[in-house]
């Protein structure tokens, strides 16, 4: 009976060990992979547009240099405006990264763009950066279960009308006893990750705020291009211009809707 006893004991006492020891390597080979070996990283942040949505591809390095599987690898992440408001989140899932292997995990992170720059109008204006939040849950040897949170990580953002600007105004020509025309010259650089597309429409008015005339312009600039146009107002009452007063600017695009980009004065 003590025979039987001491051999349980020292059974227990194995279990213990070889149990300590499993959690000892399987802890060591985690956090070799993770933080030494940097194991996990984001790759490239990819850019795609679409029916006036803007989808951001983001990959997930993992190289398991570690000696364990792993497997369950969720990874959640959540994108943040500047100002804090959520814009976008999504979870994807990885069955098993096995030990010495290397895989990718990919999420999309889709944004409406009319609705998000309808309530962030800075946006189209001015660069900035989003905000992304990483949560990462894993199973390491099919028994730890781990979780790994990154916040604050920078995406830059691009503004798709950065420094508009009206940059002059010419003189009137093609003069008659009742109308004439007037060129306004504007400017712009598309920072974003699409095309600029639409229509720029001005109204102008004397400094009396009475109504002259309206023009307008179908412009395309490609991502990372600048432009310099001009758009062409027809003055309905050669009379009431004075040469001075405002100038309505609004922008309509099928991507971002339709902008009122403000009150200009000139002369």
């Amino acid at each position: 009976m003590r025979q039987s006893v001491r051999a349980l004991g020292w059974a227990i006492t194995l279990s213990m060990l070889l149990t300590f020891a499993f959690l000892v390597t399987a802890i060591y080979s985690m956090v070799q992979t993770m933080i030494e070996s940097q194991g996990i990283g984001l790759g490239e942040v990819q850019a795609e547009f679409s029916d006036g949505r803007l989808t951001l591809s983001i990959p997930l390095n993992i190289n398991n240099t570690g000696y364990y599987d792993l497997s369950n690898f969720n990874v959640t992440l959540i994108l943040k405006g500047p100002d804090g408001t959520v814009i976008s989140s999504q979870s994807s899932i990885l069955e098993r990264v096995e030990r010495g292997s290397t895989a990718t995990s990919w999420s999309n992170l889709t944004i409406d763009m009319a609705e998000l720059l309808s309530g962030m109008e800075y946006l189209l204006f001015n660069d900035s950066e989003f905000k992304l939040d990483m949560l990462l849950t894993f199973r390491y040897a099919y028994a730890l279960t781990f979780q790994v949170r990154a916040a604050n990580i920078s995406i830059p953002w691009g503004a798709p009308l950065y420094n508009f600007s009206i940059t002059g105004i010419g003189a009137p020509y093609n003069i008659s006893l009742t109308e004439c025309f007037i060129d306004v010259y504007f400017g712009f650089e598309n920072h974003s990750p699409f095309s600029v597309e639409g229509t720029l429409r001005l109204k102008i008015y004397n400094d009396g705020g009475e109504y002259l005339g309206s023009g307008s312009q179908t412009i395309n600039v490609p991502p990372q291009q600048g432009f310099r146009g001009y758009v062409t107002v027809h003055i309905e009452n050669l009379m009431k211009y004075t040469g001075s007063g405002y100038i309505e600017v609004s922008f309509e695009s099928p991507v971002l809707g339709l902008i009122d980009l403000g009150r200009v004065d000139y002369g």
